[in-house]
């Protein structure tokens, strides 16, 4: 046993050491040429994160607030900052050093999820080899290996590194991780492995959506695979240990967020469901059935059925998009990560029976001294990968980058003035500074579906008027220009020209931040009630706002000073009589409450997605604004840390029932 426990350790350091080494010099980088890449939103939330730890309930900083669950599953940006506060590093170099390590222990992964599932060490090692340096879906997509360099192409670093995909990396990791665990659970029924089986599974949820829906998937093929007679105690197990898992994540994962993210995927993509996604649907179903059918006649062990399916269900999605452009969900292009892990996991599943079945004499020999010659063959491709990791992952001087250079003017020059940000100069605005933005990083989250329309209008309506119209009613002080010449990586403006008549508050070149004119540069406001919106205008035609534009400026109304007191509190002065009512530019949420002297007072959404407060007082009064997140927040927050003390306190009964009692 010693010695095949070493034999496990040296063969996880060597897959660790591989990988690390392809990709070493992220471990010290802090950020890359790569200013399109999505990671900037991802250093932002762990940037934010290290200064807000206590008050991450709402986030006020994207798309004029929505609840911080739903600014992206959070595993990764705690893990970031956690790594940046202990080691007193920046969040960037944090974001990096954390994900270059996720990708070095994903085969690892993936060696122990194969061995847990009965491969053999040879096995389970060479086919994690392979699967740190070959990528299937380079040979099958012509745009995939076009876009990772060649037939061996590092197709897993290109992902992470220019497209910003440190999440679906972590929730691959944490994904062979959870199917180890739950077969572990499954076959031996142990309490702390029940335990670490729904920590798994609750990993992978608050890593990545894409994880979560390929869990859901590959869950499905393990139970189709029939794994013992009693197969309906086995379903059963698992929905409770998945049913465990959630409400451990639940906080994270609530079932608002979840809805909000189902109605915005589709959007993010104009991804629609018809006809051709119904029958690939109902081949990929059908494929499973039968699949698991003929395999169960062939007598083919459970693992193999398993692996085969889950191939399948993966091939479908990924292919299906590729080949046949049916693309049966929103992104279905990104499984294609899922899809090589599959791939590779068959192959491991698969060795050990096929060359039993036809008794290759040298069999013995190759498990033995295999794994080396595997090794050495797959030496040339790592060191192809290494030297293109190379330049991929050059750090720069993030200083004289246009993402830096405007979000560190607004920052020191407006805090906490709400801006619009195009492009790239979003993604990475949160990285330098705490100045809220109309758009974010995240799309999936957003709240106010009003902002679809109106982003899209802004970036590529040629009317100043509309534009100005929509910054004033959504609470704008500044735009972001973007003419062709600027740094920004994807001038999303159709027509740039347009805002040239503003007045500019800083430039640098061709960077420049225009003044949105607003007579009172506040979120807060005071209205009549018919001075309110009656019913959501469309993007392009702001006329029904007029009056309520006309409103924000009267001076005949009080003014109304807002203050934050944490990300999730406002305090609202003004000097108001009972007929008026505050209108608050926040995304309106049921879990916000307003009290008055300790007393609550109504808030609902108007037609722009916003707050409007009834206070009801007299003369100089005091709104207090809390966002709580509702019951349903309330009931995550007492569930998940009661279900993890009773899985704890599980584990601790069985331990101590089983030791015997003194004479």
């Amino acid at each position: 046993m010693p010695s095949d426990k070493w034999k496990s350790a040296l063969a996880a350091v060597t897959l660790f050491a591989i990988n690390a080494w392809v990709t070493i010099w992220l471990f010290r980088t802090p950020f890359t040429a790569h200013m399109g890449s999505i990671e900037g939103a991802y250093i932002g939330l762990a940037r934010y994160i290290t200064g807000h730890f206590r008050e991450l309930n709402w986030f006020p900083l994207w798309y004029g607030g929505i609840p911080y669950p739903d600014s992206y599953p959070p595993l990764l940006h705690f893990i970031d900052a956690a790594v940046s506060a202990a080691a007193h590093i920046s969040p960037g170099l944090a974001y990096h050093a954390v994900v270059a390590t996720v990708y070095a222990l994903g085969p690892v992964s993936l060696y122990w999820a194969a061995r847990r599932l009965g491969a053999g060490r040879a096995a389970a090692f060479t086919g994690s080899l392979l699967y740190s340096v070959l990528s299937p879906s380079c040979w099958l997509v012509r745009d995939i290996r076009a876009d990772s360099g060649g037939w061996f192409g590092p197709r897993r670093l290109i992902d992470l590194v220019p497209y910003g995909e440190g999440p679906h990396l972590t929730s691959l990791l944490f994904f062979a991780l959870a199917v180890g665990a739950l077969h572990l659970a499954l076959e031996k029924r142990r309490p702390h492995l029940y335990l670490a089986a729904a920590l798994a599974l609750a990993c992978v949820v608050l890593s990545n959506w894409i994880g979560a829906f390929a869990l859901a998937v590959a869950v499905g093929c393990y139970l189709l695979a029939g794994w013992d007679r009693t197969r309906w105690a086995r379903w059963l197990a698992a929905a409770a240990i998945g049913c465990y898992a959630y409400a451990l994540a639940m906080p994270w994962a609530t079932p608002s967020t979840i809805q909000t993210i189902r109605i915005n995927a589709p959007k993010l993509v104009d991804w629609h469901f018809t006809a051709p996604e119904g029958l690939l649907w109902a081949v990929m179903a059908a494929g499973l059935l039968l699949l698991a059918w003929i395999l169960r006649q062939w007598r083919v062990e459970p693992r193999m059925r398993f692996s085969l399916m889950f191939l399948w269900g993966m091939a479908v999605v990924t292919l299906g998009a590729y080949w046949l452009n049916i693309k049966m969900i929103p992104q279905p292009e990104r499984y294609h990560l899922e899809m090589d892990m599959a791939f590779w996991l068959s192959v491991i599943m698969a060795s050990e029976p096929l060359t039993a079945r036809l008794r290759l004499p040298s069999w013995p020999a190759f498990r033995k001294y295999g794994w080396v010659a595997v090794a050495l063959a797959c030496l040339p491709v790592a060191v192809h990968q290494h030297r293109l990791a190379r330049n991929l992952e050059k750090s720069i001087d993030i200083t004289t980058t246009a993402e830096y250079r405007i979000s560190h003017w607004l920052g020191e020059q407006m805090p906490g003035q709400r801006v619009y940000a195009p492009g790239s100069v979003g993604f990475w605005m949160n990285a330098f500074s705490d100045t809220p933005i109309l758009s974010g990083g995240f799309d999936n989250g957003i709240r106010n579906q009003l902002l679809w329309g109106v982003n899209f209008q802004i970036n590529a309506g040629d009317q100043l008027e509309t534009t100005l119209a929509w910054l004033k009613a959504l609470g704008c002080d500044a735009i972001v220009g973007g003419d062709p010449g600027t740094g920004e990586v994807y001038h999303p403006y159709a027509h740039p020209e347009k805002l040239h008549s503003l007045h500019e508050l800083w430039r640098d070149g061709p960077e420049v931040i225009y003044a949105a004119p607003r007579a009172r540069p506040s979120l807060a406001h005071v209205l009549r009630p018919g001075d309110l919106v009656r019913e959501a205008p469309l993007a392009h035609d702001v006329k029904p706002l007029e009056p309520f534009l006309t409103a924000l400026d009267d001076p005949s109304l009080p003014v109304a000073a807002f203050r934050w007191r944490n990300s999730s509190a406002a305090i609202i002065s003004a000097d108001l009589r009972p007929d008026l009512l505050l209108y608050v530019q926040v995304s309106w949420d049921q879990g916000w409450n307003a009290r008055v002297n300790g007393q609550p007072r109504k808030t609902w959404a108007d037609p722009l997605g916003q707050m409007v407060v009834e206070p009801r007082c007299s003369g100089p009064c005091t709104v207090e604004l809390v966002w709580d997140g509702g019951a349903e927040m309330r009931v995550a927050r007492i569930l998940s840390p009661a279900a993890l003390a009773i899985g704890l306190l599980w584990i601790v009964w069985s331990v101590v029932i089983k030791i015997p009692k003194r004479k």
